[in-house]
């Protein structure tokens, strides 16, 4: 029996896959998926597919499956962008994938990462595992009914489920994209990699952020959490750094980076922004050791050594 792991050539999937195999899981042991290319380490079973087509995703669980890591998705942006793109991928690949592992049996974990963009509208300061969602992107909807499909096929006893809301994750490598959240990895990423940078965010923008090792290493923990730590809801927030744009910025420039950095706020992306948690928490996840960065300056460490 495998572990899969779709998504697993990105930015969060690749780091869950580093994470499984220092904690010693074998590579054979492995199932990785992506839509694209990628390099999976040696020993791992690769494939390459649309994990919104039916038949591909059948075909992964013919290798005998006994967990699941579903990270593929398209983003904010691309979902805002396409919405039937971001519909298809985000919301019926994962029916799909609902619905094989309902007619495989065996009940296997699955794990999800949802996100901060579940919530929205007016919120209160801290944000915990308790609040409402009313998220207003396309993505925070998917995520939002992901949530939902994943707590009913675990009441069901279809899958044993169990989905981590994830904050801003820092910070992807390569070059920049449109993604908001990287927007925001920006800030970091290419003032130390002696690129300048234009911020779109008011210096006093408050927002939750972790590092993608961390994060990893928090989907890894709620994989082996008991049905007893979630109640009634499989889902539970990752506690995370709460952290000003303008003391992102302090952090960086305290390194002496090559890459300069100006300010020009984008409304767009500030209205995205202003709609996130400003500080996020849970008290479930804190209870079993799953907590956040210690500081920025760990996560700029975090990402300085990849």
């Amino acid at each position: 029996m495998r572990i899969l792991v779709t998504g697993a050539g990105g930015f969060i999937g690749s780091h869950v896959v580093r994470t499984l195999l220092a904690k010693g899981v074998p590579a054979s042991a492995l199932l990785l998926a992506d839509a694209n290319r990628f390099a999976a380490p040696p020993g791992a079973k690769a494939e390459t597919g649309d994990i919104a087509d039916p038949a591909f995703i059948r075909r992964l669980l013919e290798h005998g499956v006994k967990s699941i890591y579903a990270l593929a998705a398209t983003l904010t942006s691309d979902a805002e962008a396409d919405f039937g793109k971001g519909l298809r991928v985000n919301v019926l690949g994962l029916i799909h994938l609902l619905e094989a592992l309902r007619h495989v049996g065996g009940r296997p974990k699955l794990v999800y990462p949802s996100s901060i963009s579940s919530f929205g509208g007016t919120l209160p300061e801290t944000v915990d595992d308790s609040v409402a969602h009313f998220p207003r992107t396309s993505y925070g909807s998917h995520k939002a009914i992901a949530e939902l499909l994943i707590n009913d096929y675990t009441r069901k006893g279809f899958i044993d489920g169990r989905s981590l809301r994830l904050p801003v994750v820092l910070t992807r490598p390569g070059a920049p994209s449109t993604v908001v959240s990287d927007r925001v990895a920006a800030i970091l990423r290419e003032p130390l990699r002696g690129q300048d940078v234009v911020c779109p965010l008011d210096p006093a923008t408050r927002i939750p952020v972790a590092s993608v090792q961390r994060v990893a290493q928090a989907l890894v923990a709620i994989h082996d959490l008991p049905a007893s730590a979630f109640g009634d809801t499989r889902a539970m927030n990752l506690p995370s750094l709460s952290v000003t744009i303008g003391e992102m910025v302090a952090a960086v420039e305290r390194r002496k980076p090559a890459g300069r950095i100006t300010y020009r706020q984008d409304a767009v992306l500030q209205a995205i922004a202003d709609d996130w948690p400003k500080r996020f928490v849970s008290e479930r996840a804190s209870r079993h050791g799953i907590g956040a960065d210690a500081s920025i300056d760990e996560v700029i460490e975090h990402f300085l050594r990849g």
